[in-house]
């Protein structure tokens, strides 16, 4: 997807706003620090890096059970004889484990799973 840098407009809002809340008179924030949720919720309304961000996304690719299929066939299809029948780390492939989103940020290579996230 081409996006212009400069009209890629970031919408930063806060994950929980229990001040909101309790001005709309739902005062539940006690709820959560009796549980010890609260370092969680700090983090949810944590800084955002927007230039970061900017740069992130738009050269972000989606590496999918498909996308991983396709990787190990072309790899295979580089020398047939040699290279059917192995696994992806006999040919020298990363192991799939699960979906990632793939991207690059000031040449450091970045990678979002679903069990990083959870991390």
């Amino acid at each position: 997807m081409e996006i212009n840098y400069n009209d890629f407009d970031l919408v930063i809002e806060q994950a929980v706003d229990f001040e909101a809340l309790k001005v709309n008179e739902f005062d539940v924030e006690h709820f959560f620090t009796n549980q010890g949720w609260s370092q969680f919720f700090d983090s949810l309304n944590g800084p955002v890096y927007p230039i970061l961000v900017k740069d992130f996304w738009p050269r972000c690719e989606i590496f999918d059970k498909v996308e991983a299929d396709r990787e190990y066939a072309l790899k295979v299809a580089e020398d047939v004889v040699n290279n059917k029948g192995k696994s992806r780390e006999q040919l020298g492939l990363k192991e799939f484990k699960e979906t990632e989103i793939r991207s690059c940020v000031s040449g450091a290579e970045i990678t979002l799973t679903q069990s990083n996230i959870a991390q």
